[in-house]
């Protein structure tokens, strides 16, 4: 059951449900869809997260209640609905040394080789539940468990843009340099943000992310690709139902 709660003077939040799941994360994007599709006169914008859907508006365009009375309407029956086509996109990164300093420490904790720690962590195919934090950050459901590491006691200052960390339950990659105390086990050369690119945001919440592995020549290689704007970011797309 839905949930409607006024928040501050311009935005109003769906409540979906009280947990993280696939099926809540499904309805939260079945919703976006179809209110996006409405355009809504005052509507500014929406904020997705793992379990609400907050909705921004102007108050001098449209009323709370207004918008409440629309949004309750287009709530109906969203198990019918279609998502919009879902992305498989591959990170590749390169793990270990420099551009992992931490992989070694999330081996011993979790008593793994560090080669164990890179082929579980590009096993596992990763549903992107929302963005946040910082512009384009992911945050990734999917991994397993075996890999799952306590933040650092002490976060670095300074983490470089495509690092890819582990904290806790959950593994994520930095899209831009920013401080941090998630435990970093390598790099990708990809950029998930960039104001000048179309579109800025390399993931959407919906899409599915597949690290790879590769070496440090081919990290370069890559680095120099994307710095030209001749690197070919693989990406495979699929039409998704909502289940819920």
């Amino acid at each position: 059951m839905l949930q409607y709660f006024p928040s501050g003077d311009s935005a109003l939040i769906i409540k979906v449900g009280n947990e993280i799941s696939l099926e809540i994360n499904h309805k939260i994007r079945a919703l976006l869809t179809k209110i996006e599709k409405e355009n809504i006169p005052g509507v500014i914008d929406f904020i997705p997260s793992y379990n609400e859907l907050m909705i921004c508006y102007d108050p001098l365009k449209i009323s709370f209640h207004s918008l409440l009375t629309k949004i309750k309407f287009l709530s109906n029956n969203l198990e019918l609905l279609s998502l919009a086509p879902s992305s498989t996109i591959v990170i590749p990164v390169h793990y270990g040394d420099d551009f992992g300093p931490d992989l070694n420490e999330v081996a011993n904790y979790n008593n793994l080789s560090p080669d164990e720690v890179v082929r579980i962590h590009s096993s596992a195919s990763y549903h992107v539940y929302m963005l946040g934090f910082t512009p384009g950050f992911c945050y990734l459901g999917g991994m397993d468990q075996r890999l799952a590491t306590p933040r650092k006691h002490n976060p670095r200052l300074k983490i470089p843009a495509g690092a890819v960390g582990i904290a806790e339950q959950q593994t994520g990659i930095y899209p831009i340099e920013s401080p941090g105390g998630w435990q970093l086990i390598g790099q990708t050369p990809v950029k998930l943000f960039d104001p000048s690119r179309k579109p800025v945001f390399l993931v959407e919440p919906g899409d599915k992310l597949q690290f790879v592995s590769i070496t440090k020549e081919t990290y370069n290689s890559i680095l120099k690709e994307v710095s030209d704007g001749t690197y070919q970011i693989q990406i495979t797309h699929e039409t998704q139902t909502n289940k819920a």
